[in-house]
């Protein structure tokens, strides 16, 4: 399995490694006037130094954990996580933002993280507020609207 591992944080390494390139021909500016690459080029950069850091921590396995049977364990929440991003992707524009965003963190918080409907609700509804007062009335970015027209 460490032979797997190994092969599979080299190709992240490689991936990160065209990411930086690109982002660099395209043009990263500074942290006052950024570029279209300077996102990339950060995310290129984290993506190196944690496959770096996974590589090597491969090195590290003792003997008895080569021995012992490793098992990959199917785990539903991380699909459901997976899928319902996707979909908050296809109904934030018919929907709009801040309804996507409330529904959203609602399941994520409730059958995801397990919270109870109380703390789902309280943190469905500060998240979304949180998101409109930082993006929306600090950054002035516009959301979509969607059917109900907030």
């Amino acid at each position: 399995m460490t032979k797997y591992d190994r092969i599979s944080t080299l190709f992240f390494v490689g991936l990160s490694i065209a990411i930086i390139e690109e982002s660099i021909r395209v043009g990263y500016g500074s942290l006052s006037n950024p570029g279209p690459g300077l996102i990339p080029l950060g995310s290129g950069l984290i993506l190196g130094i944690c496959s770096i850091i996974a590589f090597a921590l491969t090195f590290r396995s003792s003997s008895r954990e080569s021995l012992q049977k490793k098992t990959i364990n199917f785990n539903w929440n991380t699909i459901s996580a997976l899928v319902s991003m996707l979909v908050f992707g296809f109904l934030v524009t018919p929907l709009g933002f801040y309804t996507t965003t409330v529904l959203w963190m609602g399941f994520v918080c409730r059958w995801i993280a397990r919270l109870g409907w109380q703390a789902t609700i309280i943190t469905s509804v500060i998240a979304t507020i949180s998101t409109w007062f930082l993006f929306g009335y600090l950054l002035e970015i516009r959301f979509p609207l969607g059917i109900w027209g907030f």
